[in-house]
């Protein structure tokens, strides 16, 4: 963000921070913006520019070749994480110059940091922390879907250490914008369904399935609409799950737990794999 050039040419124009901000939004909204380069919403930022005569692409830097290859490395990363090859994530990760990314991608970095670390049972801190690089720092208005995930990723940090009232409020704060949420791009699929999985993951661990099971049968019809594969094994095996921890018997459970093998199958999903012999 190249927030010198608004800087200056707010001063060359004769513009205090008060009279640029006037009837726009507050002067300590445009004074942060200026200090840290963190930017107000898009709406804000245009009229500001307007102000002075300034387009966004005055002010948006290119993304520079470095940035481009550290994005194409936490898509990698992200798609590893889906598919619960948490090693390769890490590795991916590890070799990303942090300095490297702008805002979004830096959101992208951490919650993906973050998710790792909760599925992996690391020290709560250390998750904590990550995720509150986005929510109390990078995205702390919550405007960004970032957000979203990084309360997902708090509330199964937390139902993983076995804090389930902490948890719920976390996940009670994803479970309102579920059946909202944009399905525009794969990169957006992707996101959607990991919110949608861990928040019935989380659902089934506090027993309540049928809820677990509404939010399921959702995340399958998205990867039936948006055609992804990715994500359909974890799905039926958690159906699985359900209808057995639930003491049922339900000739379902086979047919769930074909699919899920099936498609772990197509995946290269090993982890998986052995998680469903393991369960049969």
């Amino acid at each position: 963000m190249n927030t010198e050039l608004f800087i200056k040419t707010r001063k060359k124009l004769g513009y205090s921070q008060e009279e640029l901000s006037k009837g726009i939004c507050t002067q300590a909204t445009l004074s942060k913006f200026e200090k840290s380069g963190k930017a107000p919403s898009i709406k804000i930022l245009i009229r500001l520019c307007e102000r002075l005569g300034l387009t966004l692409d005055d002010i948006f830097p290119i993304t520079s070749k470095s940035e481009t290859d550290a994005i194409k490395k936490l898509d990698h990363a992200e798609f590893q994480l889906i598919t619960s090859e948490f090693d390769t994530a890490k590795k991916e990760l590890a070799s990303i110059k942090k300095d490297d990314l702008q805002d979004k991608a830096l959101m992208q970095y951490y919650f993906i940091k973050g998710f790792v670390s909760a599925l992996e049972d690391a020290p709560l801190s250390d998750t904590l922390f990550y995720f509150d690089q986005i929510l109390n720092g990078l995205d702390d208005d919550h405007q960004t879907v970032f957000s979203l995930l990084a309360f997902t990723g708090v509330g199964t940090a937390y139902f993983r250490n076995g804090e389930i009232d902490k948890s719920e409020f976390y996940f009670q704060k994803v479970f309102d914008s579920l059946y909202s949420l944009p399905l525009d791009d794969e990169r957006a699929v992707w996101r959607a369904l990991s919110m949608i999985f861990y928040t019935a993951d989380y659902y089934a661990h506090a027993k309540e399935y049928d809820t677990s099971n509404s939010l399921l049968e959702y995340a399958y019809g998205i990867c039936a609409k948006s055609h992804v594969t990715y994500y359909v094994a974890r799905i039926q095996f958690r159906r699985a799950q359900n209808i057995r921890e639930a003491g049922q018997d339900d000739k379902r459970i086979g047919e769930y737990l074909n699919d899920a093998a099936a498609f772990a199958r197509i995946n290269n999903n090993q982890k998986l794999l052995k998680r469903i012999e393991d369960f049969v």
